[in-house]
């Protein structure tokens, strides 16, 4: 498996793609607040729209990529859409209340995307017998990503904001300021296109099939 390189250029996918959405549950209602002026009522409603999206979304594009192939494809463009979502959210000229609500049911497409062609892709990439090895590695890889990304997040966004922690526990009305930080978003989605290009052009070396339909259709007698 260690030797195999789409296996680790799906791993690499894997990592940043979910590193740059699930800290997004976690900072993006602060952010909402701090940058959108969303009410802190309705923070919380923002990110949820992006799991909620998935819920319909990701099986949809998962039988798109069975009947109709692209999953190479698939996942270049999901990656393009996180691309674009993380930079308006980074964007300091962009503090459109509505163009926030309208730019997290994009994540939920991007969200549903990248994951219902990567996953697939595995046994296509990696023999059979060592399909249940790729994944529990794959799982191993993703959660070092997230354990670190928001580690890092916490600590970049406390070292661009000085005594603003300190100033809410006091009770004072202070608000983060997430532009620095964002970019670390900004850079995974972007290392994450790159990524999701070398696999399109590994697939094409290889000729694993990942642009292939994954139902065969029967040859008509």
């Amino acid at each position: 498996i260690i030797s195999n390189r789409g296996f680790w250029l799906i791993a690499i996918l894997c990592v940043l793609f979910y590193s740059a959405v699930f800290p997004f549950y976690k900072y993006g209602p602060d952010l909402m607040f701090n940058k959108f002026g969303v009410s802190k009522d309705w923070t919380g409603l923002i990110p949820s729209i992006v799991p909620f999206g998935t819920i319909f979304l990701t099986p949809f594009f998962g039988g798109i990529y069975d009947k109709r192939g692209k999953g190479a494809t698939m996942m270049i463009i999901g990656a393009f859409i996180l691309v674009v979502v993380h930079l308006i959210y980074w964007m300091p000229g962009i503090t459109s209340m509505y163009l926030a609500f309208a730019n997290a049911v994009l994540l939920g497409i991007g969200f549903s995307l990248v994951p219902s062609a990567m996953w697939p892709s595995v046994p296509k990439i990696i023999p059979e017998k060592q399909i249940g090895s790729a994944y529990a590695f794959i799982f191993w890889i993703q959660n070092f990503g997230l354990w670190g990304i928001p580690l890092l997040v916490g600590i970049v966004l406390e070292k661009t904001n000085p005594g603003v922690a300190e100033s809410l526990k006091a009770g004072k009305e202070v608000t983060y300021d997430y532009q620095t930080t964002w970019l670390i978003f900004v850079g995974c989605t972007i290392l994450a296109l790159i990524i999701a290009f070398w696999i399109k052009a590994e697939d094409k070396r290889k000729g694993y099939g990942l642009e292939l339909p994954n139902i065969e259709k029967k040859a008509e007698e």
